[in-house]
């Protein structure tokens, strides 16, 4: 008995092999954090890059009086290089929305998609603006929606992709409405 008690003391005394230990047990938690930082640094600066690409969208089309289908083209071209988007997970779409005082309600003039198609129907209902009492019967604003589906090599393994979405809105500039038009003699 009193042998064994010796060798629990003498276990219990000795220090050789600790930092061993106390690295095996910490080296996991450490790879996590590193690499939960740079996963989350590169989905931070993902959401920049589309909340950037979504208010120089709106921007740029709100410089315009008027708007032809090859301008909006050349605008989500350049978006995809601000986005870094390379891939068919980022939509673009522009929207320029109006007061209608007889139905009081925001309402769609006109909106166009990366994709040449119309997301929104003219004289539909627009219900993501913030606060409709930004308009009035004789103005306009132009929205911009970008929508990107987030993935990184890690993150594929462990998680699906995450969701962003961005909206921005600008009043136009040089008109009240922007006007849009498929060629640059046939506006509507």
């Amino acid at each position: 008995m009193n042998a064994i008690r010796r060798q629990l003391m003498s276990f219990a005394a000795c220090r050789r092999g600790i930092a061993a230990t106390e690295f095996a047990f910490i080296a996991p938690v450490m790879a996590f954090l590193f690499f939960a930082v740079v996963e989350g640094s590169d989905a931070l600066a993902a959401s920049r890059r589309i909340t950037l690409a979504a208010n120089t969208l709106a921007d740029l089309v709100a410089q315009e009086s008027q708007i032809t289908e090859a301008d909006l083209d050349g605008l989500f071209a350049g978006m995809e290089m601000i986005a870094g988007a390379t891939d068919a997970a980022t939509t673009f779409r522009v929207i320029s929305v109006v007061y209608d005082p007889d139905d009081d309600r925001v309402e769609v003039d006109w909106s166009r998609d990366d994709n040449g198609g119309t997301p929104y129907s003219k004289g539909s209902a627009y219900a993501d603006l913030p606060d409709a009492t930004l308009l009035d019967d004789a103005s306009s604003l132009i929205v911009a929606e970008t929508e990107f589906a987030y993935t990184s090599g890690l993150s594929k393994l462990l998680i699906k992709s995450i969701d962003m979405e961005r909206i921005a809105t600008r009043w136009p500039r040089r008109a009240l409405r922007v006007q849009y038009c498929r060629t640059s003699t046939s506006c509507d």
